[in-house]
């Protein structure tokens, strides 16, 4: 997958480690570059696991570089339901 998607008028990009760590899918904002001394060029993101809104679930925002770090890039609607929602609520 190359490029980026638009979600409700937004880039994004996202990744899914295949759960290696608690944050499996993150999704990249590519319209919200930041900058950070220690990272160099990033992004705004939010790193989830699939149950973003369940009690013992995980969703937290943070800043991303782009990389194979990351995991590999899968595309939005290969996103759990919630974590769909979870991205959409960004900009409502």
């Amino acid at each position: 997958m190359h490029g980026v998607e638009v979600i409700a008028g937004h880039s994004i990009r996202v990744y899914d480690d295949g759960g290696r760590t608690i944050d499996r899918y993150t999704v990249v904002f590519m319209d919200q570059p930041e900058h950070s001394f220690i990272c160099g060029r990033s992004f705004a993101c939010l790193g989830m696991n699939g149950a973003p809104f369940h009690p013992q679930g995980f969703c937290q925002h943070s800043q991303a570089r782009i990389g194979t770090h990351l995991g590999k890039r899968i595309a939005f609607s290969s996103l759990p339901d919630d974590c769909q929602r979870a991205v959409r609520q960004e900009w409502q």
